[in-house]
């Protein structure tokens, strides 16, 4: 749902109702909370990629890594009981599914880097998610 709301101007509560409806998807009010958290935090999201990318520019990495690496950096910094090397791992695994083999080792490297610095760019509007 976080790719297609990249590939289109629907508004993201009919993608999710879309998306619901036509896969017969239960839902619960987490997953909703994390779509709506990603796409509020894309702008931080997008310049901690900046920060930490030695290869590519925000603007030339494929759009399924650019999702990932949003979904991962936001479960990261806002979710309290998602551990970072879940996110992490969960981030690779994704990319394995949907991605190239070189979006793999730049998404694990790019969020490696991160897990691994000081933890003081942590998304400052989900502080109070928790």
């Amino acid at each position: 749902m976080l790719f297609q709301a990249q590939l289109n101007d629907d508004k993201i509560e009919e993608i999710i109702e879309n998306n619901i409806s036509e896969f017969e998807l239960v839902t619960d009010k987490s997953v909703v909370k994390t779509i709506n958290g990603v796409l509020e935090n894309t702008a931080a999201a997008d310049e901690i990629i900046a920060r930490y990318s030695k290869t590519r520019k925000v603007g030339r990495i494929a759009k399924v890594s650019l999702t990932i690496l949003r979904l991962a950096l936001y479960e990261m910094d806002c979710l309290s009981d998602m551990p970072d090397k879940v996110a992490i791992n969960e981030a690779v695994e994704l990319c394995k599914k949907y991605a190239d083999k070189q979006d793999c080792s730049f998404v694990s490297g790019l969020l490696g880097a991160y897990y691994k610095e000081s933890r003081t760019d942590r998304f400052r509007s989900c502080e109070n998610d928790e």
